[in-house]
């Protein structure tokens, strides 16, 4: 390691050690003066940037970083010399044998035994291996997941085709125009599940690009409230909506009502022997903020971190219980809600209900 003379005078024997120290680390060492001129560049900084010590030694640190990310390092160097902060970055660099690596450096400021900041250090680690690993982990995640989609879709459409074939074989072998006519309802009910199995996914994949149905925001959470009342007529549910009158805000009819709407049925699921099911809407720095909250069964940790994947679902034939649902009502809200510019986020708890807060951005209508 090349290093300036220093006006420090350490023990005997302990600036050997210190010397051997930072020449042998395992990450590339590099110091500056005050006026961001490399002064220290150990081996590791040889090998990881292909230069040698007595070459790099005294000119400008910025010639290492490359332009995309020089403003950043730059930035951040001054920072750790003016105000004593330490940070990180990560940029692309092509080593000696012009392959890209990415790289992670850690900037600290050098400070005398006084307490005076003499310039700036800067550590660099190859993070490339890690990052690669950490790539095929995600991807191998994603596989998983679109291993567990396929056999959903595969396990609603065999259910129902089979329940087709059966009903048109009991037709078949009875052969009475009478069956044959009264297999059709259940027949055309179960192409109808099938149809709303592919349009979710589709939903969920692309999006609803439909832009010819924009409406008020105060006259669609009318309208999803007139719907979630009817729905919990029957149920035992108390429903509540409160709303403040709203700025004027055109927003897309058909997404925000399937968002709700989808909220509000998960909720009212939620609650099988009644409860409460209120909807509070205020508007914050330009963003509807719409909060769906009941009074159900709530949500274990495990359950919130896979929530909004398509097909999961703690109902129906997919979960523990009975019944058609399909585990693609919250992930169709999700992806519309994202396709807008918005989020959705959940709060809940075992047998302590689920708040869903929806956030959409607004603009002024007027």
């Amino acid at each position: 390691m090349t290093t300036e003379q220093s006006t420090t005078t350490l023990p005997a024997g302990l600036e050997t050690y210190f010397r051997t120290l930072c020449e042998t680390l395992g990450v590339a060492l590099i110091a500056t003066d005050s006026e961001l001129r490399i002064r220290v560049w150990n081996a590791a900084a040889t090998r990881m940037f292909g230069a040698a010590a007595d070459r790099m030694i005294g000119t400008p640190v910025e010639s290492i970083i490359p332009q995309d990310s020089r403003e950043t390092a730059l930035s951040m160097l001054r920072d750790a010399i003016q105000f004593g902060d330490a940070s990180q970055f990560d940029f692309d660099h092509r080593d000696v044998q012009g392959v890209h690596r990415e790289l992670a450096a850690t900037i600290a400021p050098v400070v005398s035994e006084t307490g005076e900041r003499l310039g700036a250090s800067l550590c660099f680690r190859d993070i490339t291996r890690r990052i690669e690993l950490a790539q095929r982990l995600e991807n191998s995640k994603k596989m998983a997941a679109l291993g567990e989609m396929a056999g959903a879709v595969a396990h609603h459409f065999n259910n129902i085709l089979g329940g087709i074939i059966t009903r048109l074989d009991y037709a078949k072998a009875k052969g009475t125009p009478q069956e044959l006519q009264r297999m059709v309802e259940p027949v055309g009910g179960a192409l109808v599940r099938a149809m709303g199995l592919v349009n979710g996914l589709l939903t969920f994949s692309e999006g609803d690009r439909r832009t010819d149905d924009i409406a008020d925001l105060n006259t669609i959470m009318r309208d999803v409230a007139d719907e979630a009342a009817t729905a919990v007529a029957a149920r035992g549910i108390e429903f509540t909506l409160s709303m403040p009158k709203l700025p004027v805000a055109p927003m897309a009819r058909a997404v925000v009502v399937t968002v709700l709407r989808n909220i509000v049925q998960n909720a009212i699921e939620a609650m099988p022997n009644g409860g409460t099911l209120r909807i509070d809407v205020t508007v914050e720095a330009g963003t509807a903020v719409i909060r769906v909250t009941d009074s159900g069964v709530g949500l274990s940790a495990a359950a919130r971190a896979r929530l909004f994947e398509p097909f999961w679902t703690t109902k129906g034939v997919l979960a523990e219980g009975t019944g058609h649902a399909t585990g693609m009502g919250l992930a169709v809200a999700h992806g519309l809600t994202q396709m807008i510019g918005g989020s959705i986020a959940v709060d809940s708890q075992p047998a302590q209900g689920s708040c869903f807060t929806v956030r959409i951005p607004i603009s002024d209508g007027s």
